[in-house]
């Protein structure tokens, strides 16, 4: 048997070649899987510990009528007021769980007694739940979306769109006391890592490390079926 040493040559060489072709995607695959994993554990991480140390306000209408809006808004403010001198005095995480949940009962009844005065008989119901929040912003703050510990307050029939706020630290009081935005900032600043704040203070710009831990969360969300 004669063999064309050209045309080995030849099959050789492009054997060779297959094969960077093959080895270079397989590498190439690789850092992306790497690179991925990376981010998503870097974001999961940076959600999850500033969802350790804050507690969140989550009141939902009865609809989205323009009265139940209105409602709603009425019974954010005298939430706020009851809970705004008790929310001040809270130095941790734990601190203000125990005074939200002591305040339950005085919570559910301002808000009913809100409501009555407006001629408005919804049922109040008030629950303290880790619950799924989107993407929310406060002055020189941005939170990304994730699950957070909340105390839920459901007017009605609780179908109309949601207010969001942060109980703690106070964003919510300092917000509705028209106080500066860099009073809240600086409350975080206090009980979040600097690699934590860093992700959520809002900079001139694009924060590419929020935008990077929303990308991740955004993908992980659509793959379970949450947006």
């Amino acid at each position: 048997m004669v063999i064309n040493m050209a045309n080995l040559k030849m099959f050789l060489k492009k054997e060779k070649r297959n094969l960077i072709i093959s080895l270079s995607a397989a590498v190439i695959v690789s850092l992306a899987f790497t690179v991925i994993v990376s981010l998503k554990t870097y974001a999961d991480n940076i959600q999850s510990g500033i969802a350790e140390k804050i507690v969140r306000l989550h009141i939902v209408a009865n609809s989205n009528s323009d009265f139940d809006q209105k409602m709603k808004l009425k019974v954010r403010d005298g939430v706020l007021d009851i809970m705004r001198g008790k929310m001040k005095k809270c130095n941790s995480r734990e601190e203000s769980i125990k005074a939200l949940e002591e305040s339950k009962n005085e919570i559910k009844e301002k808000a009913e007694s809100i409501l009555l005065e407006n001629n408005c008989y919804y049922p109040v119901n008030v629950r303290f739940e880790k619950t799924l929040f989107p993407v929310k912003s406060y002055g020189g703050i941005t939170l990304p979306s994730g699950m957070y510990y909340a105390v839920r307050l459901d007017i009605g029939e609780a179908e109309g769109k949601n207010w969001w706020c942060v109980m703690y630290p106070s964003l919510c009081v300092y917000s509705a006391e028209n106080e500066t935005d860099s009073e809240a900032q600086k409350e975080l600043k206090n009980i979040l890592t600097n690699e934590e704040y860093s992700v959520i203070a809002d900079r001139d710009g694009i924060n590419f490390k929020f935008a990077a831990v929303e990308a991740v969360k955004k993908v992980e969300s659509s793959l379970n079926g949450e947006y």
